[in-house]
């Protein structure tokens, strides 16, 4: 597996756990597996991976607008 955050050597594998193991946000994963703590470059490879491991139930975008 490839490393995403190069600053912190987080693999991806090491993503992927954090997310199998509830993390669903940005933060979550950030927080659980320590890739995005120094320069950030990672983090749109981190929201990729959500993107495709996360329960799709949890990727809940903004709510409709109500119409009247």
């Amino acid at each position: 597996m490839a490393i995403i955050c190069h600053c912190q050597v987080v693999k991806e594998r090491a993503i992927v756990k954090a997310i199998a193991q509830g993390a669903h946000t940005v933060d979550e994963v950030l927080s659980a597996c320590g890739a995005g703590q120094a320069c950030g470059g990672c983090v749109p490879e981190v929201l990729q991976l959500l993107a495709r491991h996360a329960p799709a139930s949890s990727l809940v975008g903004p709510a409709s607008p109500v119409h009247a």
